[in-house]
């Protein structure tokens, strides 16, 4: 008898309008990400997530291309062989069809075992998470999904306590194929988390690591003394800095429900303002591979590490969310790094339609000058080596190019 399969999961079109950049100001992109979910024995599960992605306006590869080459950078660059064409959108299956969760649910009686591509997500804070071994920053993002990690993960119940423990591998399995492979270039994830619930409080210790010696110890706790509370952090063992976050939170009886909170962060990590490591951010503003003439500075994502989401020590995060009617809610999210005053804003305003769809309309809004929030372009270009002070100005204004003032985005989802 083959097993019943259930299907859910929810269609997306999403809208943006980027203010202050050159080239298209404008994106659309359509999501389907169906899940599907079966019984295939007593006790056993499987969950499988696939998603199509296709997006159209503007791309930034092709713009940062473009504006190289329209700049007085351009002629030199050609002159020694950067393709300056604009690349292709979509060259492979995986950049619109991708499988985001595979997993295998196993319940015993003294153990829950979930095998394959899953979302795992540790930590208790409302942004950045020190504890978590596969770190993100969703809160900035309303709507987007965690990433899944190929891992084994292990839930074993201990009374009113719990144990959990994981090992994940990375995606780029090409390190197995090499032939002169080392333990610490494979991309193995190791993790374990104790939480004793005693006093109206989680208490969870926790540990990750790495084959390359990146590791981090610490706790996790978060109870209820009239307000909310957390505190989430430790210590990073590869960079001998600790990390480390308190907050607060409150639901309070206006409307349909206000809820507000707030945290305090210490990365010792990051740097002063002066010191900021710009190349350390993912997702960030990169020329072409094929123009090495830059003697760009190397990637957080080419040297195998983590990409960074802030650069700084000191931070402020806040959520305020009023849900006003049945239908509608009002959001607000908020970083604020304290030593050079930039931040970001991300309101948020959504519209149930009926019991299937939402409505979205927000923005994501830079405020400050000259900080980690807001950056002076000619900041971004003092790492690239080999540029004269000309060519650096011309470097800076394609990138004040690429950095929006403001973005406005709308999104309507159905579920099914």
């Amino acid at each position: 008898m083959s097993p019943d399969v259930e299907l859910a999961g929810y269609a997306e079109l999403r809208g943006a309008g980027f203010l202050g950049v050159d080239g298209a100001p404008w994106s659309v992109q359509e999501r389907l990400r169906p899940v599907f979910e079966a019984a295939v024995a007593e006790r056993v599960n499987v969950e499988a997530v696939v998603e199509a992605r296709w997006a159209q306006g503007r791309h930034n590869p092709s713009v940062i291309n473009e504006l190289l080459a329209d700049s007085s950078l351009g002629p030199d660059l050609k002159g020694a062989g950067c393709d300056l064409s604009a690349p292709a959108r979509y060259e492979e299956v995986s950049d619109y069809l991708s499988v985001e969760r595979l997993r295998l649910d196993v319940n015993l009686p003294a153990v829950d075992l979930k095998i394959g591509r899953q979302a795992i997500t540790w930590g208790s804070a409302l942004v950045v998470h020190p504890t978590d071994p596969f770190p993100e920053v969703l809160a900035l993002d309303p709507g987007k999904e965690r990433a899944g990690v190929q891992a084994v993960r292990a839930e074993v119940p201990v009374g009113a306590h719990q144990v959990s423990a994981l090992v994940a591998v990375g995606d780029d399995l090409s390190t197995f194929h090499a032939d002169d492979t080392k333990f610490e270039d494979l991309p193995f994830t190791g993790a374990g988390r104790f939480t004793v619930r005693a006093l109206e409080a989680d208490w969870s210790a926790v540990a990750w690591g790495r084959p390359d010696g990146v590791w981090f110890g610490g706790a996790d706790l978060r109870g209820t003394l009239g307000v909310g509370w957390w505190v989430e952090g430790g210590w990073h063992g590869a960079e001998e800095a600790p990390e480390v976050v308190v907050g607060i939170d409150y639901s309070f009886p206006v409307a349909e429900q206000l809820y507000v909170a707030a945290e305090y962060r210490y990365d010792g990590t990051g740097a002063e303002p002066e010191a900021y490591d710009w190349a350390a951010r993912g997702g960030g503003i990169t020329v072409p591979s094929s123009c090495a003439v830059f003697s760009a500075p190397a990637t957080a994502e080419e040297t195998n590490s983590a990409p960074r989401f802030t650069l700084g020590q000191h931070y402020a995060h806040g959520i305020l969310n009023v849900r006003l009617t049945e239908e509608l809610a009002v959001s607000t999210a908020a970083v604020v790094n304290l030593k050079d005053t930039t931040g970001i804003l991300v309101p948020d305003v959504s519209y149930n339609l009926g019991t299937n769809a939402v409505i979205h309309l927000g923005a994501q809004v830079p405020f400050g000058e000259d900080g980690e929030f807001r950056p002076d372009p000619s900041e971004l270009t003092a790492s690239f080596g080999g540029l004269p002070p000309d060519k650096a100005v011309a470097l800076a204004d394609v990138i004040d190019g690429m950095l929006f003032d403001a973005s406005i985005n709308a999104w309507l989802r159905y579920s099914f």
